[in-house]
């Protein structure tokens, strides 16, 4: 259990702390659709900087497929490119969502978290329709994704944003991330933080 004593705001990664991810589901997508996806995610962002310059919001949902497209080749559907991107996202375990409702009743809630587009409008719908939730900013005072902010975890400036403009003191905020390197970032930056280790769950290490 993490110790809350003196905390009063809580920041949470999305991916693999509130939200079931499994990113391999997407790169076996894309690789049965032709793209050469045999290397893990850090390689292929590497590799092919569209991903990261959607993640960072330098380009849309449309030159994002369009790429991908250029990739696959013009014979691939824009919806079987959409449905590979989006099958690594599993939905939100329903005793996550009660945890979170449960939170927000003593601590001030924010969501930081490295996204984008196309990821953002799925996640929400399945949060809607499986648990009657419109939106992630009903959950949080306040959400903070990598492709509105043009800048992503691990960069110190993604942080320093957060707890300035939400008015935060860093020796009162407890970030949790399931990314060692996104954690020893928050705690460069005077929060508390914590490293979800799978298959450690989040409803384990707070109540």
């Amino acid at each position: 259990m993490i110790d809350l004593k003196g905390i009063r705001n809580i920041v949470l990664d999305l991916g693999g702390v509130i939200l079931e991810l499994d990113v391999n589901r997407s790169m076996e997508s894309l690789s049965e659709l032709g793209f050469p996806g045999e290397e893990n995610m850090d390689i292929i962002f590497s590799k092919y900087p569209f991903f990261l310059e959607f993640e960072t919001g330098r380009i849309n949902s449309d030159e994002f497929i369009g790429a991908l497209t250029a990739q696959l080749g013009d014979h691939t559907p824009r919806e079987k490119i959409l449905e590979a991107w989006n099958a690594m996202i599993l939905g939100f375990r329903p005793d996550t969502i009660k945890l979170l409702s449960q939170l927000r009743e003593g601590y001030r809630m924010f969501l930081l978290s490295n996204t984008n587009a196309i990821h953002e409008v799925y996640y929400n719908d399945l949060l809607h329709m499986k648990h009657g939730i419109p939106n992630l900013t009903d959950i949080f005072e306040k959400v903070y994704y990598s492709h509105d902010l043009n800048m992503r975890k691990p960069d110190h400036e993604i942080f320093q944003h957060v707890l300035a403009d939400s008015r935060l003191n860093a020796r009162e905020t407890l970030y949790i991330d399931d990314t060692e390197v996104h954690v020893k970032a928050a705690g460069d930056q005077g929060m508390h933080a914590y490293h979800l280790r799978l298959p450690q769950r989040i409803t384990e290490v707070l109540c």
